[in-house]
């Protein structure tokens, strides 16, 4: 991901399962993920740096922040971003992103802003940041990661509390809206589908995905089963499928429960679904006999 030569001395580095932790000095650099390219295959996908010394501009989601020496800054390494420095000195964090689902469900508007360690709050992250670095590899792994989700779930309440949040992400929160409902789409078969599984595929907490889908006209398991009975009335209108009991079609289409989908179908098209499978057949039998295209 890094752009162009640089130099970088490695004071101190940490490697777990699910915590990176890196304090490095660098010559001045680029790191960036271009749009369309896929990240590394890390499971530290959230990078919190504390700028020790020097300056950055870090970039993401439309946003731009002037990072200066002491200041945090925190970014989704999953989506594209870019960090342009001078000489500087960091202290890293690379956290897996199951500690900021249910701790941070709004860090999307938290990236690319400064955070000033001199308030404070942000002092005590920084106090958490250095006792996390001295003790990183004196300590039992257990106890690092406790720490370590301490200081996730401090640095989210900061963040709330002390920084700006960025402009609302209308892109960002369409792009996401659309691969919920195209993971949605290849699984409405699925009786299991709900918003946990979404939220686990997604990497979301289920807080986010029913933010999502506040502003919109419909919730999305709203949205689900809509979808679950526009299918089923368009399999109903098909000749091809008049072997097939409406049951049948429905339960293929993820409804487990008969009277719960003739409710459903009847408050979503006007007719029981056998009333509405008898108008169709009806149309269609001035065509009887000719051969089905």
């Amino acid at each position: 991901m890094g752009k162009g030569s640089y130099d970088g001395e490695i004071l101190q580095s940490y490697v777990s399962e699910k915590l990176r932790l890196a304090d490095i000095r660098f010559s001045p650099h680029t790191t960036c993920l271009l749009p369309g390219k896929l990240p590394p295959r890390t499971r530290n996908s959230f990078l919190v740096s504390w700028q020790v010394e020097g300056n950055s501009l870090v970039r993401q989601f439309g946003r731009e922040a002037e990072v200066r020496s002491g200041d945090l800054f925190f970014v989704d390494t999953s989506r594209p971003f870019e960090i342009e420095t001078d000489e500087i000195w960091t202290r890293s964090i690379y956290l897996d992103s199951q500690f900021w689902q249910e701790v941070f469900p709004e860090r999307a508007r938290y990236t690319a802003i400064a955070l000033a360690a001199n308030g404070a709050m942000g002092g005590l992250c920084v106090q958490l940041i250095e006792q996390l670095f001295s003790s990183a590899n004196e300590r039992p792994a257990e106890i690092v990661m406790r720490m370590a989700g301490s200081f996730a779930n401090l640095l989210a309440v900061t963040m709330v509390a002390e920084a700006v949040a960025g402009a609302p992400l209308p892109e960002h929160r369409c792009a996401l809206v659309d691969q919920i409902r195209q993971f949605a789409r290849a699984n409405l078969a699925d009786p299991e589908l709900c918003c946990e599984m979404i939220a686990a595929h997604m990497n979301l907490s289920v807080r986010h995905i029913h933010h999502l889908f506040s502003g919109g006209e419909q919730t999305l398991m709203r949205w689900v089963r809509t979808e679950r009975l526009r299918h089923i009335a368009r399999d109903l209108q098909n000749p091809r499928l008049t072997h097939k009991s409406i049951s049948t079609i429905a339960f293929g289409w993820g409804f487990s429960e008969a009277a719960h989908f003739s409710r459903s179908f009847k408050m979503q098209f006007g007719r029981s679904p056998t009333t509405f499978r008898n108008a169709a057949q009806r149309r269609l039998a001035p065509a009887a006999g000719q051969p089905l295209s």
